[in-house]
């Protein structure tokens, strides 16, 4: 027993004496590895990229948006004018709803009106080539205006103005005759005046000779006397006259202005109450006609066939816009860290239907940022995106409207040395609007 004591204390001190002296090449060997290890530590931390982002909403599509048609009222479709798939025009009528008209005959009223034109001095509307028009809601402004192009006609082809026109012509030319005979006999009168002046002066010497009677001289007298009284006579005959003349200006003026203010009232009768049916039409039809906007490619949803039942806000079509445009990207930012946000910043956009650890993402670069944020708070931006969705992986993506997915916007490129350096700089750098009460003691004192 006292022998395996020994022997166990003999161990023991051996076993000390290993552990207490550490062999040197594990202290070399050691410390470089230690050394290695932090060196690969600093080279990852600074090859490693921790970016600064802001994550967001994304849709992709183009500048010119697919168009949504929705129904405007509850009723029935009583026609469909296209086919799906079909390119359609700007302004093609897709499909009409139920209404009290007769949706042809609006449209054959609409082309026509659409070939006035308002400008012209005569207005001029082919009422005679229009068969009987079943027109609903729009015959009272269809009537308005019918009736005011009758008044407009008939004045232009009675001209009730004309005959008072021609009569006054006439009377103005018989005045202006009988003036100018007037003139000339009251010319003729004065020079008869100076003659029975001279024959006055003769026979007044005579009377005084004693040569003549006095009746004689009072009869060339009053010879002379009624001569002067025809020649004031003639006078107020061409004042009078020219009074007449005016008065019948006047009445001419009167008249032509008369004309031309019923003719101007009747043309603004008719261009009011055409343009109000123009108006009426247009409401019809954005009621009723579901058309489209753009030119593209029509797409069928939950509609496809007459007598189906529609209810207002109702999406019936998608028109795929048709013409080749640049894709753009479309955030919706929080407000939160959206001072960061600048132009020029990279985008990476990661697709719901193309998953990014498959496929890769999309880069873009942002192009425009809104002043002001959305009634949710949001900012909306534009994002610029090459012309082919070619990910980050190299493939290549069908491009379909309205690919949504998330957003995350790189505010700053920071490596992750940077950023470990950043989060220190911010440890051991005091904020510079901190302060403590007794400082604000001792300005107070100051």
């Amino acid at each position: 027993m006292a022998r395996k004591i020994d022997e166990i204390e003999l161990r023991s001190e051996e076993v000390q004496e290993i552990l207490s002296s550490v062999p040197n090449w594990m202290i070399r060997w050691g410390s470089l590895v230690l050394l290695l290890l932090v060196i690969m530590l600093l080279i990852m931390s600074y090859i490693i990229k921790y970016p600064d982002i802001v994550s967001s909403e994304s849709l992709i599509t183009t500048e010119i948006p697919p168009e949504k048609i929705f129904a405007k009222t509850n009723e029935k479709i009583e026609a469909i004018l296209v086919h799906d798939n079909d390119i359609v025009q700007e302004k093609t009528p897709l499909a009409i709803l139920k209404s009290n008209a007769n949706y042809k005959d609006i449209f054959l009223l609409k082309s026509i009106m659409d070939t006035i034109n308002l400008g012209s001095d005569f207005f001029h509307f082919p009422f005679d080539k229009l068969p009987i028009l079943s027109l609903g809601d729009i015959h009272t402004d269809f009537i308005l205006f019918e009736n005011n192009y009758s008044k407009y006609i008939l004045n232009k082809k009675l001209q009730p103005f004309n005959n008072e026109q021609i009569a006054n012509k006439f009377s103005m030319t018989a005045l202006q005759q009988r003036l100018s005979n007037t003139i000339t006999q009251q010319r003729h009168s004065e020079k008869e005046i100076m003659l029975k002046k001279k024959e006055m002066y003769r026979h007044q010497k005579l009377f005084d000779k004693g040569v003549i009677s006095l009746q004689e001289f009072e009869r060339k007298k009053l010879e002379f006397l009624q001569t002067e009284r025809n020649y004031e006579t003639m006078n107020i005959s061409i004042t009078q006259i020219e009074q007449a003349i005016s008065t019948l200006r006047k009445d001419t003026k009167g008249t032509e202005i008369n004309k031309t203010k019923e003719e101007i009232m009747l043309l603004q009768d008719v261009i009011h109450s055409f343009n109000q049916l123009k108006k009426s039409i247009n409401s019809w039809e954005l009621l009723y006609v579901l058309k489209s906007n753009i030119k593209g490619r029509v797409t069928f949803l939950n509609y496809w066939s007459t007598s189906q039942t529609v209810s207002s806000g109702d999406l019936i079509f998608s028109i795929i816009p048709s013409e080749s445009t640049k894709l753009i990207g479309k955030l919706k930012a929080p407000s939160q860290n959206s001072g960061k946000i600048k132009n020029g910043q990279k985008v990476n956009i990661k697709l719901e239907n193309y998953p990014h650890n498959e496929f890769g993402i999309i880069e873009g670069t942002i192009k425009k940022i809104s002043l002001l944020p959305d009634p949710e708070g949001f900012y909306l931006i534009d994002v610029s995106l090459p012309n082919k969705l070619i990910t980050s992986y190299r493939k290549e993506i069908d491009f379909k409207q309205e690919m949504k997915g998330s957003g995350e916007i790189i505010t700053e490129d920071l490596r992750l040395i940077e950023r470990f350096f950043y989060q220190f700089k911010k440890l051991v750098t005091p904020d510079r609007y901190t302060y403590t009460a007794s400082e604000d003691d001792k300005e107070d004192k100051v």
